[in-house]
């Protein structure tokens, strides 16, 4: 529930938070009365989607019965119907189809399980289909003989498949239209014909990697309902049963039809067995399930920037988010610092930290959001080329009157003469040393942690360590067993933007004050841990990692099919256009070369908005309290959504004035996503590695059936996508599974398949 209220409930849909004290328009404090009143506004709005959606339903039912009374062709003549070459029954009509501007198409009804047609689809002359507009698809069919009651009923997808196997069966037969339905129409039959032997009509869809999304389907439909599978085959050709029809007739079919109980026991029935066996899950008590990344939380122009990228590089979206709130770190923290309370103030940047695999395009991510940066770096430089060669005349003319004046001296010395106004001159010549121009360098990458400060201190107050492979961060020799605390705690000091004395013995020494520091770090996970053993409890025992917010994204790879990029980037640009004008506005840096930044207050709403998302967390870091052993990142995360909650308010308006409360609620959400990431991450990070590996391993099983609608996977592609690719790891992955009750493995000949435990994917534990 605490996730509910930080994610959604206290601040955004109250829905799932009613019983807490703020309103989202006003933020102010409301009765119980008004609470109730606000639910059934909420379940107003619901019931009104629901009624608009029936009302779509329903006009697109009376389009269709107005097309079809209008239709008066024989549809046996149409050119479809002769080349396919069956008999589509009586309820297929012929007539035009406007939506299209088809002035001849067979018009295909589509029953619901209520026997009222829902839709139509539409086939022209070449083979084209389309479906009505607004009309309800999902467990609806077009029936060839009496369905309900049947006692075998015969489900395929197209309807010319369907129509040859029926006229040679005679079982009563139901075409889906497509496969994606196949699951949805068995339902819908066995609802109608509680007692009937379903069998569903593969398409024998053979793809060039082996794969047969057609089998797919119709194996996952059949073990929906308790049915069974018939596949066609024609020379090891990709085919559906007309083509068997076709080429080899009627024999063919039933041929094919007779093999039904062999193929059955093979491929369906053994999965079902096990399902009967499956004992109740036993749960992985570490395992968090990842939350989905609140992207309309992003102010708008942000998000629609993430949107339009993600889009292209297909990178886990938390991935491509972080780039953009890194970006927007580096360009402002150096403009406003946030007040939470009097005597609570801090700045904005951001730590942020994004573990993920190598291939995850996490530099790609980094190059499209800070390319604004890069470019006024680069004009800073271009502009600073007259300064530089100024500066380089100045301190050469400087160093040799010194080196005169250390030889006069010398010189005196010998002779016993006095020196004294000569030590006078070489005193004041160094106080008139030239200081270098100050040339902003906003992107640094593997910096030493006191090479860091020193770049802050001399060079420009402003910076972030941004780095798309952060092993060379943590893997730097300033992070060495020997250097590691001093180093930790000289970043700690730096996110809080306090000051620090750097004493040096064979060189100048040198303070930072007044610096602003972002770090946004992309690092793989075995990289991570091994930063983990090197530094020991420092990481967290210093409050570094609680500084940072953390994003462990699940994988895109092997779900992005390539697509060219758009010809221009609109929503991309004005991300870009906002991050320049912030760039270009001057920074305050004072006289000793800080930064005065702005300090930001929140009005009384975001105020009090802020207070409770801090209370509800402090109130779960008690012992027993669901934030308990993430302590300490939660105890950070109230102060990051500050300052998020700033960088959102400047980058949305002119830098100044007060944060509003859609700031914070924006920032809120995101903060307390990174927390829920924070605590998945250690909770797992703190297990062995087995089980560590078995509780990833399950995350993106149960993720991937969910997403396939499936629950057998190939162990080859568990191995080649998911995130435990080392054989024998995955090997004492899945038998900690096994033993869990969660997963199992069946080996038929060469094939290895992955079984979930349906209870799994059906909402259970």
């Amino acid at each position: 529930k605490l996730f509910d209220d930080l994610r959604g409930g206290v601040f955004g849909d109250f829905s799932t938070g009613l019983d807490e004290h703020w309103q989202v328009e006003t933020g102010q404090i409301y009765t119980a009365v008004e609470r109730a009143a606000f639910k059934q506004r909420i379940e107003a709005e619901r019931q009104q989607r629901q009624a608009d959606e029936l009302h779509q339903y329903e006009a697109a039912a009376k389009k269709a019965a107005e097309l079809l009374a209008a239709a008066g062709a024989d549809p046996k003549q149409h050119p479809y119907a002769i080349k396919k070459g069956v008999d589509f029954g009586p309820r297929v009509k012929r007539g035009a189809w406007p939506q299209r501007g088809w002035k001849d198409a067979l018009l295909i009804t589509i029953y619901g399980a209520d026997g009222k047609i829902w839709s139509l689809e539409a086939i022209n002359a070449d083979g084209d289909k389309d479906y009505l507009k607004g009309g309800r698809k999902r467990g609806g069919f077009h029936p060839l003989g009496k369905v309900s009651g049947a006692n075998r009923v015969l489900v395929g997808e197209g309807l010319a498949t369907v129509a040859a196997v029926h006229a040679v069966d005679g079982a009563a037969a139901a075409a889906a239209m497509d496969s994606g339905n196949l699951s949805g129409v068995a339902q819908t039959v066995r609802g109608l014909a509680p007692e009937a032997e379903i069998i569903l009509l593969a398409d024998n869809d053979i793809k060039p990697d082996g794969s047969n999304p057609g089998l797919k389907a119709a194996t996952e439909a059949a073990q929906a309902v308790g049915g069974r599978v018939v596949v066609p085959e024609l020379d090891g050709q990709k085919c559906d049963f007309w083509d068997v029809w076709h080429e080899r007739g009627a024999d063919a079919v039933r041929e094919a039809l007779f093999k039904i109980q062999d193929f059955a026991t093979a491929t369906v029935a053994t999965p079902a067995t096990h399902d009967n066996q499956w004992p109740k899950p036993q749960p992985l008590t570490a395992k968090i399930e990842p939350e989905a990344y609140p992207l309309d939380a992003l102010p708008d122009t942000i998000r629609e920037a993430v949107e339009e990228v993600a889009a292209f590089i297909k990178a886990p979206l938390p991935l491509v988010a972080g780039s953009a709130l890194g970006a927007l770190s580096l360009a402002l923290q150096a403009h406003c610092d946030i007040k939470r309370a009097e005597r609570l103030t801090g700045p904005t940047g951001l730590f942020m930290l994004s573990i993920a695999d190598s291939g995850e395009r996490k530099t790609t991510c980094d190059n499209f959001f800070t390319s604004a940066i890069r470019q006024y770096e680069a004009e800073q430089a271009e502009l600073a080329a007259t300064l530089l060669k100024d500066y380089a005349a100045e301190l050469a003319a400087w160093n040799a009157e010194r080196e005169g004046l250390l030889s006069a001296i010398k010189d005196a010395g010998k002779k016993g003469s006095n020196t004294r106004d000569k030590k006078d001159d070489l005193l004041e010549l160094e106080r008139a040393k030239p200081e270098p121009p100050r040339i902003p360098r906003l992107i640094l990458g593997d910096e030493t942690p006191e090479n860091l400060a020193y770049t802050l201190a001399k060079n420009w107050p402003s910076a972030g360590v941004v780095s798309s492979e952060a092993g060379v961060v943590f893997g730097a020799h300033g992070m060495g067993k020997d250097s590691v605390m001093r180093n930790l705690a000289l970043l700690n000091v730096l996110w809080d933007g306090g000051e620090l004395s750097i004493g040096r013995r064979t060189s100048e020494s040198f303070t930072v004050k007044g610096a602003r520091l972002t770090v946004a770090l992309q690092i793989q996970e075995s990289t991570l841990r091994a930063f983990f053993d090197k530094s020991g409890a420092l990481a967290r025992g210093t409050g570094f990692l609680a500084r940072f917010l953390v994003a462990w994204p699940e994988s895109t790879q092997g779900n992005r099919p390539f697509t060219d990029p758009p010809d221009t980037w609109p929503k991309l640009a004005w991300f870009h256009q906002r991050i320049a004008e912030i760039l270009n506005t001057p920074a305050p840096v004072n006289e000793q070369g800080g930064l005065d930044p702005a300090m930001l207050s929140f009005t009384p709403t975001a105020k009090a908005a802020w207070i409770a998302f801090h209370d509800a967390i402090e109130a779960e870091l008690k012992s027993g309290g669901e934030l308990y052993d993430v302590r300490d990142v939660a105890s950070k995360t109230a102060d990051n959504a500050a300052r998020l909650s700033a960088l959102f308010h400047c980058f949305t308006n002119e830098i100044g004035g007060a944060v509003d409360f859609d700031s914070f609620e924006s920032a809120s959400r995101i903060a307390a996503w990174h927390l829920s990431e924070a605590r998945r991450f250690f909770g797992e990070l703190a297990l062995p590695v087995e089980l560590a590996n078995a509780a990833r391993l399950d995350t993106w099983l149960i993720d991937y059936c969910k997403r396939e609608k499936t629950h057998i996977i190939p162990r080859r592609e568990a191995q080649r996508y998911g995130p435990v690719r080392d054989k024998d790891a995955l090997k004492n992955a899945l038998q900690e599974l096994d033993d869990l009750g969660r997963a199992h493995m069946v080996v038929e000949g060469r094939r290895k398949d992955i079984l979930i435990n349906p209870a799994l994917l059906a909402g259970g534990e």
